[in-house]
């Protein structure tokens, strides 16, 4: 009991403390820091803005100016069918703008509108046959991409092919 009573002017004590007001130990009067903030601020004059790194990508960015695209392990050709186990695995698809790779989209447009693939245009050097690839599946997203990495982790050396979670076909 003797412990309780102790113990109860002790944090009587110390929460009074808690609310005691606060001294102020320095006052500097209230100086402004705006002078060390001066020169930072920008001009607003476009012709003082300098070009700091002139290998940036400019302001607005198109399609085109990401081509051509070439994949050095890639070629069309006949792709020897192989089976995987990746469950979950996004359907994708390798195909040029070879007559080969239009050909085998063409035949194949309905299985990879309902599998929902993504293809991956891997040698391409003009945006207008970027573009009439894509006209021949326009329900499928195809993206220009230098494939040499894929090409490496899967041991491929031809395209066109699909890959999905259960392997590799054409």
């Amino acid at each position: 009991m003797k412990k309780l009573i102790v113990g109860l002017y002790a944090s009587a004590f110390l929460f009074n403390s808690a609310f005691a007001d606060l001294n102020v130990i320095a006052d500097f009067g209230g100086e402004s820091a705006l002078r060390f903030y001066e020169p930072l601020q920008l001009q607003n004059s476009p012709e003082e803005i300098k070009v700091v790194n002139p290998n940036a990508l400019p302001a607005e960015f198109h399609e085109s100016d990401l081509l051509p695209i070439v994949s050095h392990s890639l070629k069309p050709g006949k792709v020897i069918p192989r089976q995987f186990n990746l469950p979950g695995m996004q359907p994708i698809f390798l195909v040029g703008v070879d007559e080969l790779s239009k050909k085998w989209l063409a035949q194949r447009k309905s299985l990879l509108i309902k599998i929902n693939a993504v293809g991956l245009v891997v040698n391409v050097d003009d945006y207008a046959k970027l573009q009439y690839i894509r006209q021949i599946v326009p329900e499928i997203l195809l993206q220009p991409v230098s494939a040499d990495d894929l090409a490496q982790r899967l041991n491929l050396s031809h395209y066109p092919v699909l890959i999905t979670d259960k392997g590799l076909s054409q």
